[in-house]
Parts: C-alpha cells; sequence; structure tokens
C-alpha cells in the first residue's frame, strides 16, 4: 500500500516532497518549514478505515515551544480555529487532520492542505510577544 501511495503523491506533488513508510504508518516529508528552519512532516494514517493525513500535533508542540506562556491567547485560539476553517482541517487533542476524499488527486490536496494549515499556524509565532 505505501509504494503505491508514494508512487501516487511522487506522480501528483512532484519530487519535492518524499514519502516513506514509518511504524504503521507514511511519513511524508514536505518543501515547507517551520520559521526555524524544520522540515513539515505530516502522516498518512488509518482511522477507522478512513484514510487521515496529520501532522501528529508537532505544529501545536511547536508554537507552545516558542513562549513560555502556559496557554495560547484567545486571539491565538481564534486565529487557528480560522487556520482550520480555510484549510478544511481538524484540531483534535492538537493535532491538524483532514480526511482524505476518495477523488483520484484527493490525496495530494489534503496533503498540501495539512502542510499549509501547519505553516500559517506555525506563523502565529510572528504574532507573539517577546519579552
Amino acid at each position: 500500500m505505501t509504494a503505491n501511495v508514494c508512487e501516487r503523491l511522487g506522480s501528483t506533488l512532484g519530487e519535492l516532497f518524499d514519502c516513506a513508510p514509518m511504524q504503521g504508518h507514511t511519513r511524508i516529508r514536505t518543501p515547507f518549514l517551520y520559521p526555524d528552519g524544520d522540515v513539515i512532516d505530516v502522516f498518512l494514517t488509518e482511522r477507522d478505515g478512513v484514510p487521515t493525513v496529520t501532522d501528529y500535533g508537532e505544529t501545536m508542540r511547536w508554537l507552545r515551544m516558542q513562549s513560555l506562556a502556559p496557554r495560547r491567547s484567545p486571539k491565538q485560539q481564534r486565529l487557528i480555529e480560522d487556520v482550520c476553517l480555510n484549510h478544511g482541517l481538524e484540531l483534535y487533542k492538537g493535532m491538524l487532520t483532514a480526511r482524505v476524499p476518495e477523488s483520484a488527486a484527493g490525496l495530494a490536496a489534503t496533503v498540501m492542505r495539512v502542510a499549509q494549515g501547519s505553516l500559517r499556524v506555525a506563523d502565529l509565532w510572528f504574532t507573539m510577544r517577546t519579552r
């Protein structure tokens, strides 16, 4: 299954995306970077028989590590909700997730949505006050 998924992604997204099996799911390395230069990875997994793309909470962890504040401000929370709404993502237990539709280009589009959503959420770092 993973080889087929990686072939489909390679033919639709191109060579900038790298795909590899990893402990029961497929890691997709994107060309997008967090503001500190770390690469944004998303993962293809199956939940209740439905293929799902997720960041496994890495984006929210990254954002949390940029501040000493124990919680996000209400404004930051609204901005995260806006990102999820605009990109069609769900924020579930700190993970940005999206279900993969059955269409031919559905997997590639979902990978792009989750990766771009991760990038937008990480960019909220620029709205934080540094003390």
